[in-house]
């Protein structure tokens, strides 16, 4: 289906001649999109989003704007295949849309309803969260004029926390998010002509370079090497390039055999075993290529230590060698030839060799300021930048026309104070933690990097969250210290020996944008003032999970803030609760049955069918037994997905996404997507939530008619359908080995008996994370589910509503569960 998409894509190009992607067949279920910005005909930028497999394509003549009140054309383009999210290059003149184009955004995209009905309608709104791009957008059809068959749309941004009225993001953020270069560096960068395509011959005129000398091939060239600079340098007359985490390898290649060289001179070329077959094909006869071999993870970084590891194992199939400069080719010396000159040479040499899946890549560079390159690396833990005069030769020696910028750390840390500036009050500094071993440890101050908005509110913002502080030793005096719920994104260069940041420099802070909903107010009030009258605990400041953890007050607190909007989903459920009288982590249990000293007002009932014996269970029966169990220590509320009327017949389904290591949150928000497409297509409406830890929960709502064995049966089936045709991606197997780079789709959940944690219960865990309800098109907007806990949800859920308030309105019946005798 993705393939016959693509007929009129392929029919406008030649791939003989264009760098552009012919594209494959892909599943569905991916929600990625990318924007282009395009110099062809006419300048614009393309918005693509992944849809079906392919990426449903809008011309956008004026860009996107983040002004609600500006209105822009858009005509809708053929489908592109999903290879052009990261296509960034010059397609030839002649060929259709001939010119260069970047990534100028790119992220993910969720639709705000079933996305082909809202695109049939011609009102099709949606989310995006990517670099440049985040919230509430809609692309809403024009009437066509007569005769006319085109496609056209306005695109304009909704009214949400992510509008900026009067900023001109295009003009702001020029640059591409892939490379760092504008398209105009772009375009400079490829004015030489443009490699030739696999398969032609190859013209390489290495005698035709200015500083060109004819000369037997050097036994060997020592490596030109890069000045430490704390800066990339700026201005014209740079490029800059990415720093590999590897061994400098010098490659002589000479009548088809090659050789690799050491920086210190030593011959590695058996060590380096199967890397050498990646420079079999080139077309030429001798050259000496300047280059670093790496061992690249799945995210395309180099590790020092991966590469160690891979050649002591023999694992020489895992090498990359990026090659970065030519110093010697068929019988000419090019040390004397500009640099540029050389590395266009070199491109043109590799074009037959290298690609996607080759060992064998060109290290390509980016213009002008690098400054945004190496803001790049920082952000995607990269070893730095080399900075290198395009007009210099190259030099056996360490110069200045070499410069080398070690990228800066990247992490998040959590927010435990903040000091004022003396001239005006404004904000000085944020006081900055972080978590070990659930004790909160103080790592400095970061002064550097806010704007003028965030000095005047940042102050404002914390003030509230100053009572009930901890205060960290070694904080400083003049510090106001505020409870770490807040988390601060940090570059920095180093840690002292104590751990804390050096040259730290603020980048914002981490926070989900969760989106009003029209039933913003709770239906019912369970939560009465008499109930909160009567909310009592013992030990009030008793710090859980950490000397600096938040209190059993606090969350006594939460659940009544919270209890409106999480009573519909615990009233008259089976409830297994996890206790920590002590506060300790390691003092954490459940408790399935009634326990000595239970609260009268927390009810509880027999089971006659639970494993041939009756026994009691636990169940809430109105707000005051809730409120109740915070005093006996209760952090969390697990529910069956039945009511204990009708504890043989399911009403609720959960498909927990537990991502294996080496996942990330944004992988499993794209997996959920898919999981919830799976089950539309079966009739059936999915919810979600976070988990409280890393993963999701996938839940449905169903009409109580099918029996436990037949639901367990049926949603296993489902989970195996799912990974079966994304093996990739999904596991059904708990096993601990089968899970790494997978998400474990957990449908036993489904089993009588079995919990899941109820919406909106806290998790036993540093900080108090919740599993929150959130609605679907919210998912892309959140980073990182710890930030919604006990301190930042209830703001949320008074602001936007309950996402689940209706979830039993779309109960269905599920597609293959019988109503069979037995459990």
């Amino acid at each position: 289906m993705a393939a016959a998409k693509l007929t009129a894509y392929r029919r406008k190009r030649d791939f003989s001649r264009t760098p552009e992607p012919a594209g494959a067949a892909h599943d569905p279920g991916g929600s990625r999109f990318v924007v282009h910005k395009h110099h062809a005909t006419a300048d614009h930028y393309d918005l693509r989003l992944e849809l079906d497999g392919v990426l449903k394509s809008w011309a956008v003549p004026k860009g996107p704007s983040l002004d609600p009140a500006a209105k822009r054309y858009a005509v809708a383009t053929e489908d592109h295949p999903l290879e052009y999210l990261d296509f960034e290059g010059v397609i030839p003149a002649g060929e259709y849309g001939g010119g260069p184009m970047i990534v100028w955004d790119r992220g993910d995209w969720a639709p705000m309803g079933d996305a082909h009905a809202a695109l049939a309608s011609g009102d099709f709104k949606f989310r995006l969260w990517g670099e440049k791009l985040k919230g509430g957008w809609m692309l809403v059809r024009l009437k066509p004029k007569p005769g006319d068959a085109r496609a056209d749309w306005l695109l304009f941004k909704e009214k949400d926390a992510s509008a900026e009225p009067g900023t001109d993001i295009l003009s702001a953020r020029p640059e591409s998010v892939q490379s760092g270069r504008t398209i105009e560096e772009l375009a400079a960068a490829a004015a030489d002509p443009a490699p030739a395509a696999p398969g032609r011959p190859v013209r390489l005129r290495p005698g035709a370079l200015k500083g060109a000398v004819r000369a037997p091939m050097p036994a060997r060239v020592k490596p030109q090497l890069a000045t430490p600079s704390q800066a990339p340098p700026s201005g014209p007359g740079w490029v800059h390039e990415i720093k590999f985490d590897g061994y400098r390898t010098a490659a002589h290649f000479e009548h088809g055999a090659v050789s690799f060289i050491t920086r210190a001179g030593l011959d590695w070329t058996r060590r380096y075993g199967e890397l050498a077959a990646a420079f079999s094909g080139l077309p030429c006869k001798q050259a000496i290529i300047d280059g670093e071999v790496v061992v690249v993870d799945a995210h395309g970084v180099s590790h020092f230590a991966d590469l160690q590891q891979a050649l002591a194992e023999g694992a020489s199939h895992r090498l990359t060698y990026y090659a970065f400069d030519l110093p010697y080719l068929d019988g000419w010396d090019l040390r004397q030839v500009p640099l540029l000159r050389r590395k266009q040479l070199l491109a043109r040499l590799l074009a037959p060799v290298s690609g996607p899946r080759a060992a064998l890549h060109y290290s390509d560079h980016v213009a002008g300021n690098g400054q945004a390159l190496y803001d790049r690396a920082s952000e995607l833990g990269l070893e730095g930048i080399v900075s290198k005069r395009a007009d210099a030769p190259y030099v056996e020696a360490r110069t200045a026309a070499w410069v080398k910028t070690k990228a800066l750390a990247a992490g998040d840390f959590p927010v435990v104070g903040y000091t004022l500036s003396a001239e005006g009050g404004g904000l000085a500094a944020l006081g900055l933690g972080e978590w070990e071993g659930g004790e909160l440890h103080w790592r400095g101050k970061v002064g550097t990097g806010f704007d003028a908005g965030e000095l005047r509110s940042l102050p404002a913002r914390l003030a509230p969250l100053r009572d009930g502080a901890p205060t960290l030793p070694r904080a400083p005096r003049d510090l106001h210290a505020v409870r770490p719920v807040l988390t601060a994104r940090v570059h920095y260069a180093n840690r002292t020996r104590d751990g804390s940041l050096r040259h730290a420099v603020f980048k914002g802070l981490r926070e989900p944008e969760i989106r009003a909903a029209a039933d913003a107010a709770p239906r019912r009030r369970w939560i009465t003032d008499a109930d909160l009258a009567s909310i009592f605990v013992t030990n009030p400041g008793r710090r859980l999970f950490g000397s600096a953890g938040p209190t059993k007050l606090d969350v006594a607190v939460y659940y009544a803030q919270v209890g409106d909007f999480m009573l519909p989903h615990l009233i008259d459920r089976p409830v297994t609760l996890v206790r920590s009288p002590t506060g300790k982590a390691g003092d954490v249990f459940y408790q399935r049955h009634p326990f000595s000293g239970m609260p009268k007002a927390v009810d509880s009932f027999e089971d006659a069918a639970a494993g041939g014996e009756r026994r009691r269970f636990i169940a809430i029966a109105d707000a005051k037994g809730y409120l109740a169990l915070a005093q006996f220590g209760v952090i969390e509320f697990h529910t069956w997905g039945c009511r204990r009327a009708a504890l043989e017949r399911p009403d609720r389904i959960t498909f927990d996404l537990d991502p294996g290591e080496g996942v990330a949150f944004r992988a499993t928000v794209a997996a959920a997507l898919a999981v919830r497409q799976v089950l539309a297509g079966l009739g059936l409406t999915a919810f979600v939530k976070t988990s409280g830890g890393k993963g999701l929960h996938v839940v449905v709502p169903l009409e109580p008619r099918a029996r436990w064995k037949s639901v367990h049966r049926t949603t296993g089936e489902i989970a195996g359908s799912i990974a079966a045709a994304h093996p990739d991606t999904f596991v059904t197997s708990m096993a601990k080995d089968k899970r790494r780079n997978r998400i474990f789709i957990d449908f036993h959940r489904n089993a009588r008996s079995a919990t899941a944690a109820a919406p909106y219960s806290l998790r036993a865990r540093v900080n108090l994370p919740a599993s929150a309800p959130v609605n679907w098109d919210d998912l892309a907007s959140i980073d990182a589910p710890e930030d919604l806990n006990y301190s930042t949800l209830p703001e949320f859920v008074r602001s936007s509503g309950d996402p689940w308030a209706d979830i039993d309105r779309h109960a269905a019946i599920l597609p293959g569960a019988t109503d069979e005798t037995g459990v």
